[in-house]
């Protein structure tokens, strides 16, 4: 099994055969661990890949199931980071229903520390959430729409340097944020809570 570790970020993302929660499938989960102060990775990026599993028929059930011991709701036991977040815990949740696994708790959008940066790309945006998904720069030429088919086709390879890129063009723009954001500090005129 693989868990990730107390009291740290994670990066946090998964792929799919499309974005429809009653009948697409998840083909991968990946999280990195990175720091809390420059959003950099401090460890490898963690994938499980559902073409790994022996049986094909229970692969992404095994794959969820692997996964299942990091999804409690311990307020500041970790972080995860990421964009758009609701898409992937609700399809986290649907396929654990379908499988019989139990249902990932949504409350924890609630209870835990999450932080999800779409928000914050529509604030850039200009307040529109069309095109939001295209204010971090992409590395990789592949669309996400494009995983499906690149799954069918066994172009494994391919879907991991997607993974891999979108990871890195992320944790970019989270340093960005990281470094940038509070020097707005003042053009809030938010008072600090000690004067």
């Amino acid at each position: 099994m693989r868990t990730v570790s107390k009291l740290a970020e994670y990066y946090f993302d998964i792929e799919t055969t499309g974005f429809n929660f009653d009948k697409d499938e998840i083909i991968t989960i990946q999280w990195q661990k990175i720091s809390g102060f420059t959003g950099k990775p401090i460890s490898e990026l963690k994938i499980l890949k559902r073409w790994e599993y022996e049986n094909e028929e229970k692969a992404e059930e095994e794959m969820i199931n692997s996964f299942i011991p990091n999804l409690n709701c311990k307020p500041l036991d970790f972080i995860f980071i990421g964009k758009n977040l609701a898409f992937d815990f609700c399809i986290l949740d649907r396929r654990m229903r379908h499988y019989g696994l139990g249902k990932f708790n949504l409350q924890c959008f609630y209870d835990k520390a999450i932080l999800d940066i779409k928000p914050i790309l529509v604030m850039i945006n200009r307040g529109k959430f069309k095109g939001y998904n295209k204010i971090i720069p992409k590395t990789n030429p592949i669309e996400n729409k494009e995983i499906s088919k690149l799954y069918r086709q066994k172009k494994y390879d391919q879907i991991i340097q997607y993974i891999i890129d979108e990871s890195k063009d992320f944790l970019r723009a989270y340093q960005t944020l990281k470094r940038e954001i509070p020097k707005l500090k003042p053009f809030l005129n938010i008072k600090s809570p000690d004067g």
